[in-house]
């Protein structure tokens, strides 16, 4: 039998100014982020410093973001090519903090690792002019997610942390625990401000005001698809008070789809997607390459441009962006 088509490479691109849609889950789909009655004012404030903290440190655009019970989403784009160290440290916080004002310990979350979808490419419209609405989708999805789940009947009304009602430009600010950062840490300061951002090239035509009521026309619009569906299969919201009543320490019951392979890409036209992966294996066997020349010993091998880790841990050369 011959052997794999290609070498296996674990690394993947981090190319800067990149739009991420990041999911991360809870551990055997605890409600570790469920916002309870109790704390759920706490919790808010403290997700919305360590984002803001780690979006400044790391030089990301938020462009949307919410805190399910047991998993999170956020759209944003990797301004400097950081990603990875965003997550790292948003995630670690996340899990420590929030152990502790759960008087828990061990593992917070799913030992998955998050899965970070890129739109495809920007669609060409019959004028050969870019029409990249699958953006303005993924915004969508993302404030839409408790009323996908069931939750709540309209995003807006979720308890828990969540962008859904900001406007683009607007600032929200946020201060630090008295329970869980060090009050001494220099880095870490008093309160700090998220500002939301639209992402670039959407919709060049509106400004901000009518890209966020474009934005909202079309979120209110499927959350009626989901009210209808609802209702047609005989199903009920949860609803405030019911979320407020979920513990902590439970485990969701809905079914869950298994043993899918995630997608890297998402987008509404095939080739594109398609266009997308291709440049992903042609990024792979360059990489898988540069590492077979390096441990063969040459020196002053040239991994390609998007290498991330190992140039930061190990000091490769890495190739130049392209033109």
């Amino acid at each position: 039998m011959g052997g794999p088509p290609s070498p296996r490479v674990r690394a993947k691109p981090i190319i800067p100014g990149t739009r991420y849609l990041v999911t991360r889950r809870c551990v055997e789909r605890s409600y570790f982020l469920n916002p309870d009655e109790k704390n759920h004012k706490r919790l808010n404030n403290f997700i919305g410093y360590a984002l803001g903290v780690c979006l400044e440190r790391y030089g990301i655009d938020l462009h949307a973001f919410v805190a399910m019970s047991t998993h999170l989403h956020d759209n944003l784009t990797d301004v400097r090519g950081e990603l990875p160290a965003f997550k790292t440290t948003f995630h670690a916080w996340l899990g420590r903090g929030i152990n502790a004002l759960r008087g828990r310990s061990g593992n917070f979350w799913s030992g998955d690792q998050s899965v970070d979808v890129r739109p495809g490419d920007p669609r060409l419209d019959d004028d050969g002019n870019d029409v990249p609405r699958t953006a303005l989708d993924d915004l969508v999805y993302t404030l839409t997610n408790p009323v996908k789940d069931g939750a709540t009947r309209n995003g807006g009304r979720w308890p828990g942390f969540t962008t859904y009602g900001w406007k683009f430009g607007e600032t929200r600010t946020f201060k630090r625990p008295d329970w869980f950062f060090d009050p001494d840490n220099p880095n870490l300061p008093d309160q700090v401000d998220i500002t939301l951002t639209r992402p670039k090239d959407v919709l060049p035509e509106l400004d901000d005001e009518q890209f966020y009521d474009e934005l909202m026309r079309q979120v209110e619009a499927r959350e009626r698809e989901i009210k209808n569906d609802m209702r047609a299969n005989n199903r009920r919201f949860k609803g405030k008070s019911r979320i407020f009543k979920q513990h902590w320490n439970h485990q969701a019951t809905t079914p869950e789809a298994r043993f899918k392979i995630a997608k890297r890409v998402r987008d509404r036209d095939p080739e594109r997607v398609r266009a997308a992966l291709a440049r992903d294996r042609a990024w792979r066997l360059l990489y898988a390459d540069a590492r077979r020349r390096m441990l063969a010993g040459e020196t002053d091998v040239e991994f390609p441009f998007g290498t991330w880790r190992m140039a930061r841990f190990a000091g490769v050369k890495v190739a130049n962006a392209p033109p």
